[in-house]
């Protein structure tokens, strides 16, 4: 019975594993096939306009499937969902872009980098969660992995100033306390609806930035594909992968869910080698090999099979 028990918490945890992955796979995959419309269209408005549509992409799905009644939902779960919200979307996104301006790309890659590192210390200094060798590890080496991948070709990196190091910070805190909380909150919410709750606070702490930048921007200049990226990003980068996220979230550790931002930028890097002909460099290759071992890593305790491996003193 104990080995049963065992084996479903195992699977539990891979099924978890996957779940966030895909979330990040994701988010990463839209960065080169949105970077066009975000550099044509104002960044609130874009953003609002695509929490909107992945609001509307899973609220009749979020009715259907998971039977939410939203006139009913109480105001605990909606303080979760805002928090939840503003975190991981809106001071995370807000934070990311007032600081890349000002901060060399070099610098921008190796603090960005530094979530899982974040969400470890968060989660066994506020939380308890145990820090073991394994989990350690992987930090570790994903950090150093997705700095290399990171890293600028180039020998001109840009200046640093001490205000663009700061948001920078903020932006990697806020993205690390998103994933704690995220699975530390109760919130009777399921996946979906949880989801679209984000998308629609998203939107709501995003219009006042929006309102500001429609003084200078008209929605009619939107081109058929702006509108067609936005539908993609609504859809691909907000709904389906907070979808993602708050499934598997909870079955994992909070370590192990920081350590899966790490695939982001392989991610990006696929996409941008498979739809935009661009190189993949043997380093990269190498660095996308080192994040799949530290993911491993982060829900596995080597030091247990260390032990397997050693001979008891009784049997000498």
């Amino acid at each position: 019975m104990r080995q049963l028990d065992k084996e479903a918490i195992m699977s539990s945890k891979l099924i978890g594993l996957i779940y966030v992955v895909l979330c990040f796979v994701l988010v990463g995959s839209s960065y080169p096939i949105a970077q066009q419309a975000m550099e044509e269209v104002p960044t609130w408005t874009f953003t609002s306009i695509t929490f909107a549509i992945g609001f509307l992409f899973l609220l009749p799905i979020t009715i259907k499937s998971e039977k939410t009644n939203w006139f009913k939902i109480s105001l605990k779960d909606w303080g979760i969902v805002a928090i939840l919200s503003l975190l991981g979307a809106v001071l995370y996104t807000v934070f990311l872009l007032y600081g890349l301006p000002s901060t060399s790309a070099t610098t921008a890659s190796v603090i960005t980098s530094a979530a899982p590192a974040f969400v470890v210390v968060i989660s066994t200094l506020f939380f308890r969660e145990k820090l073991t060798f394994s989990v350690a590890l992987s930090v570790i080496l994903a950090i150093v992995s997705v700095v290399v991948i990171s890293l600028p070709s180039g020998g001109n990196s840009g200046n640093t100033t001490a205000l663009g190091l700061i948001f920078l910070l903020l932006s990697t805190l806020s993205n690390a306390l998103n994933i704690v909380l995220a699975g530390k909150l109760q919130c009777s919410l399921k996946p979906m609806s949880m989801a679209a709750g984000v998308c629609l606070t998203g939107l709501v702490f995003s219009i006042p930035m929006t309102i500001s930048e429609l003084q200078n921007y008209s929605i009619s200049s939107l081109t058929g594909n702006n509108i067609a990226i936005m539908i993609y990003y609504g859809v691909f980068v907000w709904a389906v992968p907070y979808m993602f996220f708050f499934k598997g979230v909870t079955k994992i550790s909070s370590a192990s869910a920081g350590i899966c931002v790490s695939v982001v930028p392989v991610a990006s890097m696929i996409t941008a080698a498979l739809f935009y002909d661009q190189s993949v460099t043997s380093v990269g290759l190498f660095a996308t090999a080192i994040i799949i071992l530290s993911i491993i890593l982060s829900e596995v305790d080597i030091t247990k099979f260390f032990k397997k491996r050693q001979p008891s003193t009784s049997s000498l």
